[in-house]
């Protein structure tokens, strides 16, 4: 990343040519990280109703698992999982999770604020900021409800300021397939079109797929223009703390041999993400299919990727992507929710920052509260 991305800590704003910046960190922000042990901060999201009822009782079978999964991602520091905190002395508290995804894409998370606006910037700003300087990614996402307003100002309102060459938003459904029905969907499957996996090597026909359905930010953040495709680089750092994370990814080519449709199968720590999307089955399917052959690939690809999922210890495949899953609903899947991501790329982490802040000025000025000054 070139140093123009750096924030100067004597001014919040990139350097004056030919002037070194003083990179920021986290405390400049009146922020830690990974302070608080995960049975603690579990806690607090508890307290601050973050974990809601239902999605405690999702999580509360696999509890045990999760915390030890943040325990295990916590020794390794900022390497793979970091959580950004901010207290105030009144007793408000804020907080925000990144996670690494692929070689250098992370997903940024659970943005909780208990009782301070000031304390979410915080957070927020001091995530993009200490970033540009110290780090090498390439890109973060975050997911969020669309009927969430705050999280589409946020997330999806920042592609209105980044540009789509640097930032992208992607809407779909995300739906919990029971493992029983997913390996029957590829049953009454078309035989002249099976689904076959990839091995780790670069595939220039599944980037030109996932160009056609989500465009070339998605590319770059999810590392399908790499050779590492399988993520075993990344499967090598989690497994310096005794955890995995790779992705096993199926195809299915039309009868002239062009890649039509594709099921990206992630495995990580269970819980990373408190609606499991750590372990998604990301589905991308050409636009140029009508909707009989979408739903067609669709199942079929399913089934063909529920070999990934045998030992998922919620016993299901977690399928995300823009294909309508209505069918599959009626058969059986769980409608979690409508998600929406929101991607954007490292070169675009200053004007990011740009946009995090006037948002929470808005929000303060209608308080009847100022902006504490940058950094």
């Amino acid at each position: 990343m070139n140093s123009t991305a750096v924030l100067d800590r004597d001014t919040g704003r990139p350097p004056t040519p030919g002037r070194p910046a003083t990179p920021l960190t986290w405390s400049d922000f009146g922020c830690e990280v990974n302070a608080q042990p995960p049975a603690e901060l579990f806690e607090r999201y508890e307290r601050s109703r973050f974990l809601y009822p239902a999605k405690r009782a999702r999580l509360a079978p696999y509890r045990s698992l999760i915390l030890e999964n943040w325990e295990r991602a916590r020794r390794a520091g900022e390497l793979l999982h970091l959580v950004v905190s901010h207290e105030e002395p009144d007793g408000g508290w804020a907080s925000l999770s990144s996670w690494r995804s692929t070689h250098a894409g992370w997903q940024t998370q659970h943005l909780v604020s208990s009782g301070t606006l000031l304390g979410g910037r915080a957070v927020m700003l001091a995530a993009q900021a200490v970033r540009m300087g110290e780090w090498r990614d390439v890109a973060q996402q975050n997911w969020f409800s669309p009927s969430n307003r705050f999280a589409a100002l946020a997330f999806g309102g920042m592609t209105e300021t980044v540009g789509p060459e640097r930032s992208t938003t992607v809407p779909g459904e995300y739906v919990m397939v029971p493992s029983a029905l997913a390996e029957t969907l590829g049953r009454g499957g078309d035989r002249d079109r099976p689904v076959v996996e990839l091995d780790g090597g670069a595939c220039p026909e599944l980037a030109e797929l996932a160009r056609a359905c989500r465009g070339e930010v998605f590319v770059r953040a999810e590392g399908l223009d790499r050779d590492d495709l399988l993520l075993d680089d990344v499967d090598r750092l989690y497994r310096l703390v005794g955890l995995r994370r790779h992705r096993r990814i199926f195809v299915q080519y039309d009868a002239t041999g062009r890649l039509r449709a594709a099921a990206l199968a992630y495995r990580g720590p269970l819980g990373l993400n408190f609606s499991f999307l750590e372990n998604r089955c990301d589905v991308l399917v050409s636009p140029e299919l009508d909707a009989t052959e979408a739903q067609r690939a669709l199942d079929a690809l399913i089934a063909a990727a529920s070999t990934a999922y045998e030992d998922f210890e919620p016993g299901c495949v977690p399928v995300a992507g823009e294909t309508p899953m209505d069918r599959l609903v009626r058969a059986g899947a769980e409608a979690v929710r409508p998600y929406t991501r929101a991607i954007w790329l490292a070169e675009a982490y200053p004007d990011v920052h740009r946009h995090i802040d006037r948002l929470y000025a808005s929000r303060l000025r209608g308080r009847g509260q100022h902006p504490r000054r940058n950094p």
